[in-house]
């Protein structure tokens, strides 16, 4: 990893492209593992913590605390969250952004939920929302009475209709496209790990483990 120039604050979130976890063990399953890729990386002695939403304490990383607090919730006295990115989408807090049709661009802004415990909620940095559908309808062409042979083509006429479940009605695509069915909605994506800056200088004085909840 470059070093990082001192300018860069305290909080602040980049995307990892190398593994964190024991790359022998690609499920996981071990993780957090103090002989992971992440403790030979040296990740946290170059100031640089994983957001995978444990608890770390006050005392060992103060200045991340005053930058944070606790938006990503608490457990217990001295300790806070550090924010869970794993499986998440980042998205901007709203504010008071509208889109051309002069709605909020987050229409659920103010019913987001909190990350922790004694987290954040609502248009608030650290909140968090759970995967949705949007409420839509559909119109499918459908026939409403057919010709037999000599009688002309099939006469169709355009109603608005409840699909029956689980069937998938696309539209004509050339070429066809596949349809793929998911228990989410997403868009295409690449998996990364996301890390946090937790100091201004130069990391020392962390000792042989790093900041796991020791």
């Amino acid at each position: 990893m470059m070093p990082v120039p001192e300018a860069v604050p305290v909080g602040t979130i980049v995307p990892y492209a190398a593994p964190i976890n024991n790359p022998t063990d690609p499920q996981g399953a071990s993780y957090p593992d103090y002989q992971s890729q992440a403790y030979n990386l040296r990740l946290e002695r170059q100031g640089w913590l994983v957001c995978d939403g444990r608890r770390v304490a006050v005392a060992r990383y103060p200045e991340l605390f005053r930058v944070l607090g606790y938006i990503h919730g608490q457990d217990g006295p001295g300790w806070f969250l550090l924010p869970d990115y794993r499986g998440r989408v980042l998205r901007g807090v709203n504010l008071g952004a509208q889109g051309p049709d002069q709605l909020p661009r987050d229409p659920q802004a103010d019913r987001r939920g909190a990350a922790g415990s004694g987290g954040w909620q609502g248009n608030q940095v650290g909140s968090v929302q759970d995967d949705a559908l949007q409420a839509h309808q559909h119109t499918y062409r459908q026939a409403v009475s057919s010709a037999t042979g000599g009688q002309g083509p099939a006469v169709y006429s355009l109603s608005t209709t409840t699909p029956t479940e689980n069937t998938v009605v696309p539209p004509d695509y050339t070429p066809a496209i596949t349809i793929r069915e998911a228990p989410e909605t997403r868009v295409k994506n690449a998996y990364v790990n996301y890390l946090i800056r937790y100091t201004s200088g130069r990391p020392r004085g962390l000792g042989g483990l790093i900041g796991f909840d020791i």
